[in-house]
């Protein structure tokens, strides 16, 4: 199966491609300018692996939460892959996808995110199973939020900022790319739950700052 992700939450652009049991990733920090580096990146990958969009059979994106344009641009470059391609998609949600390969960890790992206006998006798990659910709040309330007493494993490209607080370790691969994980995580749920409706889009946890205007 021929699966391209894109994973455009954060400011790290992550894009991974497998096919034919081989897997290639690309990843670009330069802040938040996917609009400009998504589309090169999708080539790039394609070019090397000797593939043209017609040959996915599945396109994997983010789901949310995270940055608005970035999941924007992100899931509307998979629908127009997805569509020219005639195949499906699948978007994965972002926190989950974050925490994903630290099940050893033998106490509480927290994906964390920047949400700006001093707050987080977070959520936390335990052995592989969610213990809070995604939540957009103030990252000391969320930190003290955390259940028992065991070792914080802050992760995600915005993990540094909980550094200094009572339990927490930095996961040494915080800032990561996730696309090559996010492979694994589309192909299982659409093995599961099938394709994703074609109208689907982003999971926000707040309103834009646009929608916030509209509401004033």
């Amino acid at each position: 199966m021929n699966i391209l992700a894109l994973e455009t939450s954060g400011a790290v652009l992550s894009v991974a491609l497998a096919a034919s049991e081989k897997y290639w990733e690309l990843n670009i920090n330069r802040g938040f300018k996917h609009g400009e580096t998504l589309m090169p990146a999708v080539s790039r990958l394609l070019e090397d692996a000797g593939l043209k969009p017609a040959d996915l059979d599945l396109i994997a994106c983010a789901a949310g939460p995270g940055s608005f344009t970035g999941l924007r641009i992100g899931m509307a470059t998979a629908k127009g892959i997805a569509r020219g391609a005639e195949c499906p998609m699948k978007a994965v949600p972002t926190l989950p996808l974050l925490a994903a390969g630290r099940e050893h960890w033998p106490g509480i790992v927290a994906p964390v995110m920047d949400a700006r206006k001093k707050r987080v998006y977070a959520a936390a798990f335990k052995n592989g199973k969610r213990v809070m659910p995604d939540a957009d709040m103030d990252l000391d309330d969320f930190m003290e939020s955390l259940p028992g007493d065991d070792p914080v494993l802050v992760t995600g490209p915005d993990a540094r900022i909980a550094l200094g607080r009572p339990r927490v370790v930095l996961d040494p691969l915080h800032a990561s790319g996730r696309a090559l994980q996010m492979i694994y995580t589309a192909r299982t749920a659409f093995d599961d739950e099938g394709p994703d409706p074609s109208d689907m889009g982003p999971l926000y946890l707040r309103l834009s700052e646009a929608e916030e205007a509209l509401t004033k």
